[in-house]
C-alpha cells in the first residue's frame, strides 16, 4: 500500500523494487511507496491507497522505480519489420515508376494500392504479437508470470544461469530448527520473535516458527543488516542475531557445517540456532537438464555447510560461492555479463537478489506466497513449478522459431501477391480480401504451433504437482 508518514523518520530500502541498495530516507508528510522496506525503528503510516489486483503491475510500472539502468527490450521482429517496410515502399515505387514511363496510368495506380495493399507488414506483426500472448497465456496457466513480452526472447539468448541458495533452490517452509545454547526464557524467546519477525528472510521465518510463542512485543529500535542479520533494543535488552561474522564484527567461519544463527543477548552469545534446509523436489533432475545446455552457478549468503552435496549436483565446473553479500551477487553478474560476454539468468528468492535480479539479463523470483515478490524483477515463479524451469526456457526458444516461421510463410505468400500485383493485374478489391485471410491464416497458424510446442513440452497440463521428468 502507498502510504503518507505521520510518525517516526523513515529509512526506506527499496532494492526490493528497483534494485538500488542506498535506503531513502523520509520525512513526515512524504510519501512512501509499496514495495519498500523499513529498516531502522517504528513509523506509522496513512494509508492512501490500497492493495488491488492489479498490485503488482503498477509497482513493476511506476515511475518512481524506474530509471536509466532499466533494462531495454530490443526484439528481432522491430528489425525485420522495418526492412520489410523498406522492401515494400521501394517495390510500390519502382513498379509505379515503370507503368508511369509506359504511360499505363490504370496499371500505375493498381500496382501502388495493390502492392500496399498485399505486402503489409500487419501479419508479421501479429505472428509476434499474438504468438507471444499466446505463451505468456500458456506460461501463466503454469504459474509463470512474465514482466514483458520480450522477457521471452530475452529467455532464448540466455547462455548463464545464476542460482540464489536459500529460498530458491531449499524450501522456505519445512526448514528444520535446533537452539543449541543456554536456555532461553520465556521473555528472551518473545523477544528475539518479535525482533526476527521484522526481517523477512527464510531463516528468520524459521526462527519465529520454532519459538511458537503467541505474544510480541514493540519494537521501537531496531536495525537491519541485509545478508547478515537483524539487531535492536526490547524491553532495555540488547539483542543481537545474525550470521557468525556478524556477532562478531568480523569475517565469516569458512569450515562452518550448518546454516546457523548466532543469538547475542548484552552482548553475551547465548547460543545459535540450527537450521538444515530441505532442497526443493527435483531440483537434480531440472540441473541435470540445464547442464546439457548452459553453465550454471550458485551463489550464496550461506556458509559453505552444502558445499560437496552442490558441487555433485552442479558438477565439478559450475562455480559455487558463498557467505556473499547483496553487493557481491550484484558484482558477480555484472562479472559475468561484461568480462565473459555472457546473457545471464539469475534465479533468487528475491529478498536479497534485487540487485542481481535487476542488473542480470533475465530477472526470476522463486515464490511460494503469491503475495511475496520482487517488482525488480522480469517473471516470478510459483515454488511449485521449480522443477519445469527448463521446460520454460524451452518453450520460449520454441516461440521465436513459430514466429520465424509464421514470417517466412507470410514473406511466401507476399512474394505470391506481389508478383501479380506488380504487373497490374490484381484488382484492390481481390488484394483487400487476400489481406485479413493472410492475417487470420498467420493467427491460426502461430496459435496451433505454440499449442503443439506446449502439448510436446506436456505445458498443457496444469497439475501443480507436475515436474519434470
Amino acid at each position: 500500500m502507498d502510504g503518507i508518514l505521520s510518525k517516526g523518520k523513515a529509512s526506506v530500502d527499496y532494492s526490493f523494487v528497483s534494485g538500488e541498495s542506498l535506503p531513502v530516507i523520509k520525512e513526515i508528510g512524504e510519501i512512501i511507496y509499496a514495495g519498500g522496506k523499513q529498516l531502522e525503528g517504528l513509523i506509522e503510516l496513512i494509508v492512501v491507497k490500497e492493495v488491488s489486483q492489479s498490485y503488482l503491475t503498477n509497482l513493476w510500472n511506476k515511475d518512481v522505480f524506474k530509471n536509466k539502468n532499466d533494462k531495454e527490450y530490443h526484439s528481432f521482429i522491430h528489425v525485420l519489420s522495418k526492412y520489410f517496410t523498406i522492401i515494400v515502399l521501394a517495390i510500390a515505387f519502382i513498379a509505379a515508376t515503370y507503368w508511369f514511363s509506359l504511360h499505363q496510368y490504370n496499371k500505375m495506380w493498381n500496382t501502388l494500392t495493390t502492392v500496399l495493399i498485399v505486402a503489409c507488414p500487419c501479419a508479421l506483426l501479429l505472428s509476434s504479437t499474438f504468438t507471444n500472448g499466446n505463451i505468456l497465456r500458456i506460461l501463466s496457466k503454469n504459474k509463470f508470470y512474465l514482466r514483458h513480452p520480450d522477457v521471452i526472447e530475452n529467455l532464448t539468448k540466455i547462455n548463464q544461469l545464476v542460482f540464489d541458495k536459500t529460498g530458491t533452490i531449499t524450501e522456505q517452509k519445512n526448514l528444520r530448527v535446533n537452539f543449541e545454547g543456554s536456555v532461553l526464557n520465556e521473555e528472551d524467546k518473545i523477544n528475539i520473535a518479535s525482533l526476527m519477525s521484522q526481517s523477512s528472510h527464510p531463516l528468520s521465518k524459521a526462527i519465529v516458527d520454532y519459538l511458537e510463542t503467541d505474544k510480541s512485543y514493540e519494537i521501537t529500535d531496531f536495525k537491519i543488516s541485509e545478508g547478515s542479520g537483524v539487531e535492536g533494543w526490547i524491553n532495555e535488552k540488547y539483542y543481537k542475531l545474525g550470521s557468525h561474522g556478524f556477532i562478531n564484527n568480523k569475517q565469516q567461519h569458512a569450515d562452518e557445517k550448518n546454516s546457523n544463527v548466532y543469538v547475542m543477548i548484552d552482548g553475551v552469545i547465548a547460543g545459535n540456532f540450527k537450521i538444515v534446509q530441505k532442497y526443493r523436489f527435483g531440483l537434480k533432475e531440472l540441473i541435470d537438464q540445464l547442464k546439457t545446455k548452459f553453465p550454471v552457478s550458485i551463489i550464496s549468503g550461506d556458509n559453505n555447510s552444502e558445499h560437496q552435496y552442490l558441487k555433485k549436483v552442479f558438477g565439478n565446473e559450475a562455480d559455487l560461492l558463498f557467505h556473499q553479500k547483496p553487493e557481491d551477487k550484484f558484482a558477480y553478474v555484472n562479472h559475468l555479463q561484461y568480462l565473459k560476454n555472457k546473457n545471464v539468468l539469475f534465479i533468487g528468492d528475491g529478498l536479497n537478489d534485487a540487485g542481481a535480479l535487476k542488473c542480470s539479463n533475465v530477472g526470476i523470483t522463486i515464490t511460494e506466497n503469491a503475495n511475496n515478490f520482487t517488482p525488480a524483477c522480469d517473471g516470478i515463479l510459483d515454488a511449485t513449478q521449480f522443477s519445469n524451469l527448463y521446460r520454460f526456457i524451452q518453450f520460449a526458444k520454441a516461440g521465436k522459431l513459430i514466429i520465424l516461421t509464421s514470417f517466412i510463410i507470410s514473406v511466401f505468400y507476399n512474394i505470391f501477391g506481389l508478383y501479380f500485383a506488380v504487373q497490374g493485374s490484381l484488382s484492390p478489391l481481390v488484394a483487400a480480401i487476400l489481406m485479413p485471410c493472410s492475417s487470420v491464416s498467420i493467427i491460426l497458424i502461430t496459435y496451433g504451433l505454440s499449442e503443439l510446442a506446449a502439448k510436446k513440452l506436456h505445458l498443457n497440463k496444469h497439475d501443480k504437482n507436475h515436474i519434470s521428468s
